[in-house]
């Protein structure tokens, strides 16, 4: 289901499964996604960034498939800081989205090769004060809901994550998708969970995987660099 619904959703006693996408890059991996869940009837969550992945006929035809835009924000990181500034261009980020879909939930970036955390900025500001139903990170309780993200092409692979994480007492490692496949068919995962995507990372195009391959494998060096040096 999409982030939205869940945040609506009264009776969480239900197993569910969260499914939110954020497109960071590869925008036609993430038409392909919605367009194959749209065939398999589930729906999903998309939170696209501005202006990277800001392309108004891709989320036009990615809503009209039954899901949920989302904004994917950065402003902290693009404003150096600056909390005004970061306040001010998110309004005007946002209305920019919302020319297009009804933006109810938002998601933040990581910007790892910023010092700034974009989530910070709610130390500040509220989202409910831009008519906004929750933040992704900030509106879910994970200690209720296994969060699961591919972030470093990998399943929660901390070595190569600095800010796609949560507080969470739910601690499952899964070294590989096929782990985490078999784990689902043995109904080994809590009954809830977020299972957070990245588009750009699932392509059966040999050419445009390899490039992801050693481009994300070289990113994760300097992820690792970045978190411990």
């Amino acid at each position: 289901m999409p982030v939205c619904d869940f945040l609506k959703e009264k009776k969480l006693n239900n197993r569910i499964c969260i499914l939110r996408h954020d497109v960071d890059r590869g925008i036609n991996c993430a038409l392909k996604t919605a367009e194959l869940e749209n065939k398999m009837k589930i729906r999903a969550s998309y939170y696209f960034r501005y202006p990277k992945t800001f392309k108004k006929d891709v989320i036009e035809k990615i809503q009209n498939l039954g899901h949920e835009i989302g904004y994917h924000y950065e402003t902290l990181a693009k404003a150096k800081g600056d909390m005004f500034k970061a306040r001010d261009l998110f309004k005007k980020e946002l209305q920019d989205f919302r020319e297009i879909a009804p933006v109810s939930t938002i998601a933040a970036h990581g910007s790892p090769a910023s010092k700034w955390d974009n989530k910070k900025m709610w130390a500040d500001f509220n989202f409910k004060d831009f008519n906004i139903l929750g933040e992704a990170y900030l509106s879910v309780d994970f200690d209720e809901v296994f969060y699961i993200t591919d972030t470093g092409r990998g399943w929660n692979r901390s070595q190569a994550n600095i800010r796609d994480t949560v507080v969470t007492k739910l601690n499952l490692k899964f070294y590989n998708t096929g782990k985490l496949i078999q784990a689902i068919k043995n109904d080994e995962l809590p009954g809830k969970i977020m299972l957070s995507i990245h588009p750009n990372r699932w392509n059966d195009n040999l050419i445009l995987w390899s490039l992801e391959f050693f481009g994300q494998n070289a990113k994760n060096i300097v992820k690792k660099l970045i978190k411990h040096g």
